[in-house]
């Protein structure tokens, strides 16, 4: 089999020839390379089953909005803000430097590290979702030309090695730049409104919740339709790191969350391709939830960090409903943190616990990022173990 026969086989929740193995990131290896193409070429070089991305369909502004940012100096601190301008009102923001982030040329729209420093969020939900769609644009014809150059190599890597095409949610532009937008559910919300008041609202004003995942779930849509005219990808990609019971009531992901996972996949389905939905930590209460939906593939199963996840639960349930697990061993605490005969033995757990009648594929959760000789050598011993027992 080759390498993109035996991860559709393993996606579609069948048993291949073996137990493929696919880094769902690898920042440590990404950020010694100059471009995507490298990056596969040295994953293949490796042994792994690796994906070629298609590449990054980037973001604009409404039409009708208008952006500004500026710097500020209080009591020795510095604050980055930002304004923009909609036909329905300003949207403001004011975010604390701390530890040198956010920095000049570094601000982002939405990023992990904006929730903890942010001293006014850019969209307060109570009063703010009429402007929220001014923040998602329709795209550019230079974004889709980029979109096109940059998917025609990764198709072009991907014949060439027999490789699986992704795209969607991609979480890097280029090695050294970093991004967290793409195809996102309701992550963008702790981003753009940190996440205790989303958590209450979505208790006590569940409506209000709801309409603001329909604006990010519209985007998703017409994201995923650019994905799938100009790039095709096998694999399309939606995170949900954040859409977990730390975070979500059950029936609050089930009629808030799940209702546009089901119409994404629906989507992606139609046109033949299959969807993937990166959930790491605390799914297992809705695990007959995300299945319902469609989804194909379940990126992120962490036995160690992950809450909830139970692994003979989780596989006794997707392998019932004839879909995948990508995961098994946490990247974080196994292979950067332990030892080589830690990371073997995890490995083994893995394939053990997971890999029997397919619909499994092997990776770290959710990273291997620490560049150190402890990671690098535990990384080694992964792919080793993987092929003694794959």
């Amino acid at each position: 089999m080759t390498s993109r026969e035996r991860m559709l086989y393993n996606i579609a929740g069948k048993q291949a020839d073996h137990i493929p193995c696919s880094f769902m990131l690898f920042f440590n290896l990404y950020e010694q390379c100059g471009n995507d193409t490298e990056y596969v070429e040295r994953s293949v070089d490796m042994g792994l089953d690796a994906c070629s991305h298609v590449g990054y369909l980037q973001h604009s502004l409404h039409p009708e909005a208008t952006y500004s940012e500026w710097v500020e100096q209080d009591n020795s601190h510095t604050y980055f803000c930002r304004k923009i301008d909609t036909p329905k009102g300003p949207l403001t923001a004011r975010v604390r430097q701390w530890k040198e982030w956010p920095r000049e040329g570094t601000f982002p729209l939405m990023d992990d590290w904006l929730v903890p420093r942010a001293e006014e969020v850019l969209v307060k939900p109570e009063k703010d979702l009429e402007k929220l769609p001014y923040l998602f644009g329709d795209f550019t014809n230079e974004s889709i030309a980029e979109l096109k150059g940059t998917a025609k190599e990764a198709r072009r890597v991907a014949e060439k090695h027999d490789l699986l095409l992704t795209g969607g949610w991609k979480g890097t532009i280029s090695p050294g730049k970093h991004s967290d937008m793409g195809v996102m559910g309701c992550d963008a919300m702790a981003w753009l409104s940190g996440y205790e008041e989303i958590v209450v609202l979505s208790v006590l004003n569940p409506e209000i919740i709801k309409e603001y995942a329909e604006i990010i779930h519209q985007w998703n849509l017409k994201q995923i339709q650019m994905y799938l005219e100009v790039a095709e990808p096998d694999l399309v990609i939606r995170r949900g790191w954040y859409e977990t019971i730390e975070f979500w009531t059950p029936e609050a992901y089930r009629t808030i969350i799940a209702p546009t996972i089901k119409r994404e996949a629906d989507l992606v389905h139609q046109a033949g391709k299959k969807y993937g939905y990166i959930i790491t930590s605390a799914f297992l209460p809705l695990l007959d939830d995300i299945l319902g939906a469609g989804v194909d593939v379940i990126i992120g199963l962490d036995p160690g960090q992950g809450k909830g996840t139970e692994i003979t639960a989780v596989k006794k349930k997707t392998r019932a409903a004839g879909r995948c697990i990508w995961g098994g061993v946490s990247g974080a605490l196994t292979v950067e943190l332990g030892s080589e005969a830690e990371t073997r033995k995890s490995v083994k757990a893995a394939i053990d616990s997971l890999g029997g009648g397919g619909g499994f594929i092997l990776s770290p959760v959710d990273n291997v990022r620490e560049d150190t000789d402890n990671a690098w050598k535990n990384t080694y011993a992964f792919i080793d173990e993987w092929k003694k027992r794959r």
